[in-house]
């Protein structure tokens, strides 16, 4: 029996060393607070209760481009204008309501569940770089997201959707998003870094579906109030 446990702890270790190591995952707070300082600090997000927006959008399955604008207020009413030259594309909220426009000029009301995970996603100030805010998040693994190395991250939301953020291993920054849709799935890549009044922003963001992408590219990022209008 002593030696059929001494074979048994050999073996072990013998498999053992022939595993590649896992990589160590950060924690929750680890990873939001490397995600923070990346950005520019919380102290720096926390003065921010106006944002303005402004470039381009290409739609490629289309393809058209146009004008981008987007304009955020404290606590979590956002506007949005794609002008496109045959219409515009429009989605906006009171912070209770949230509709969105068409370029054939209807507009509708966003399904109250909806609703409730874009007001969620629409946040001013440092509430984004707060982990609390969702009713669950989870570092799952360490993968390759847009050819880069990222952390793997579960959240689910309090309106009770689930998504999936990935973040930079080297910088911490948010690489990218994928949000299960009806259709499939929606992925969001975040790209272009740059700092604003001493914030960092990505300024190329791709959308792709089941249709194509659309690519809005900001040039330009003010933190000043915006037209009540």
């Amino acid at each position: 029996m002593r030696f059929f446990g001494h074979a048994a702890v050999a073996a072990a270790l013998v498999l053992s060393a022939s595993r590649p190591a896992q990589a160590q995952l950060p924690s929750v707070g680890q990873l939001y607070d490397k995600y923070a300082a990346a950005v520019g600090g919380r102290d720096a997000w926390a003065t921010v209760s106006e944002r303005g927006e402004k470039g381009t959008a290409n739609i490629t399955f289309i393809p058209i481009s146009g004008t981008y604008e987007r304009y955020y207020s404290a606590p979590n009413r956002f506007r949005m204008i794609i002008d496109l030259g045959m219409g515009k594309v429009e989605q906006g909220t009171d912070g209770s309501t949230v509709w969105s426009g068409q370029p054939d000029g209807s507009i509708a009301k966003m399904p109250p569940a909806d609703a409730a995970y874009s007001l969620e996603n629409n946040v001013t100030g440092n509430a984004f770089l707060d982990p609390s805010r969702f009713a669950k998040v989870a570092v799952v693994a360490q993968e390759e997201f847009d050819g880069v190395s990222c952390y793997k991250v579960i959240i689910t939301t309090k309106s009770g959707r689930e998504r999936t953020d990935y973040f930079e291993v080297a910088t911490g920054l948010r690489r990218g998003q994928v949000v299960p849709t009806p259709a499939g799935e929606q992925k969001t890549t975040y790209q272009d870094y740059k700092a604003f009044e001493g914030k960092s922003i990505a300024t190329r963001i791709v959308q792709s579906n089941g249709q194509g992408d659309i690519i809005i590219t900001i040039a330009s990022v003010v933190f000043t109030p915006s037209d009540p209008k």
